[in-house]
């Protein structure tokens, strides 16, 4: 399984709220089967990688079908194969090492 953040950022917009963008690319997101978190500063992502990928095209295009002239989209991907992770998993895992 793979946990995947990214950021969606459109530009060339009318002001410098971004709010509704994101809402339109999470409900992109909503109509998957994919288990993701939304942070302030992104978007976290798990499950099929190929899945996810899919999704995330469709979530950048949502922001130019909502009007940007250019939208950047940051992603990071962790794809481990020698175990489940989670980002629960992740957090745990660190936590107990504190």
């Amino acid at each position: 399984m793979a946990v995947v953040e990214l950021s969606i950022v459109p530009i060339g917009i009318e002001n410098t709220s971004l709010s509704s963008y994101v809402a339109q690319a999470v409900k992109v997101l909503k109509t998957s089967s994919l288990e993701y978190q939304l942070t302030a500063m992104g978007t976290i992502i798990s499950g099929d990688l190929d899945e996810i990928l899919g999704i995330i095209r469709q979530m950048h295009e949502s922001c130019f079908a909502a009007g940007a002239k250019r939208v950047l989209t940051q992603i990071k991907i962790d794809d481990r194969r020698d175990k489940a992770g989670s980002p629960e998993q992740k957090i745990q895992s660190v936590l107990r090492k504190l």
